[in-house]
């Protein structure tokens, strides 16, 4: 099947993830899914998640439990408030909610911050066994990668990790893909671990 352009993606998973959604709706966001909790279980399976010492989230749903794995293993956990309005650093008591990451959490600036991201942590709306991911339309999951890689704030072989229900995944998407997209190492659903090409290289690279 192909798409006309990255929205017309975008409609296609929002009509058919419905039935598996959770609160809150999907439409116009990364969706939250029955089993979200299950996918980011499977973040501990990943060696290079056991070695890790930073890890790098999002504030969507489907990323509530990766939040909570996180700081349950002992990590630390540097958390993006929504829309990229700041950062927090957490490193005790919870990350689940928005709530919870505001209320544990420590204003930081970038600039400041002395470490390194083992761990890119994302939802989407789509993705492809290549690793290609299309977003809600904000930008923000590609800007915030870029802005910490800037900053210098991220391990050369950092694994860019993202969550997602099997109907939010293609075969290839290639060709809706911009120069600034960046493409994914892992995708972690409810059953399965998929490697992408720059994974597996990242992967051979760390072990």
């Amino acid at each position: 099947m192909k798409f006309r352009n990255k929205q017309e993606v975008r409609e296609f998973v929002w009509k058919k993830i419905e039935k598996f959604a959770r609160f809150p709706p999907p439409f116009g966001r990364i969706p939250n899914f029955i089993g979200a909790e299950k996918a980011c279980e499977k973040l501990r399976e990943l060696e290079p998640y056991k070695k890790a010492k930073v890890v790098f989230s999002a504030p969507d749903s489907p990323l509530r439990r990766a939040r909570e794995i996180v700081l349950e293993d002992g990590k630390t956990l540097l958390a993006v408030k929504p829309k990229m309005t700041g950062f927090l650093v957490i490193e005790k008591g919870k990350a689940g909610t928005i709530k919870e990451m505001m209320r544990y959490g420590k204003d930081v600036k970038l600039d400041e911050l002395d470490l390194k991201v083992d761990i890119f942590l994302q939802g989407c709306v789509a993705i492809d066994r290549k690793g290609n991911r299309i977003g809600k339309g904000s930008g923000f999951g590609d800007k915030e990668y870029w802005l910490l890689k800037e900053k210098g704030l991220l391990y050369d072989d950092c694994l860019y990790v993202v969550v997602a229900h099997p109907i939010q995944i293609f075969e290839d998407l290639n060709y809706l893909m911009d120069e600034h997209d960046v493409r994914a190492d892992v995708i972690l659903t409810p059953n399965e671990i998929i490697w992408t090409e720059s994974g597996k290289k990242k992967l051979k690279h760390t072990l």
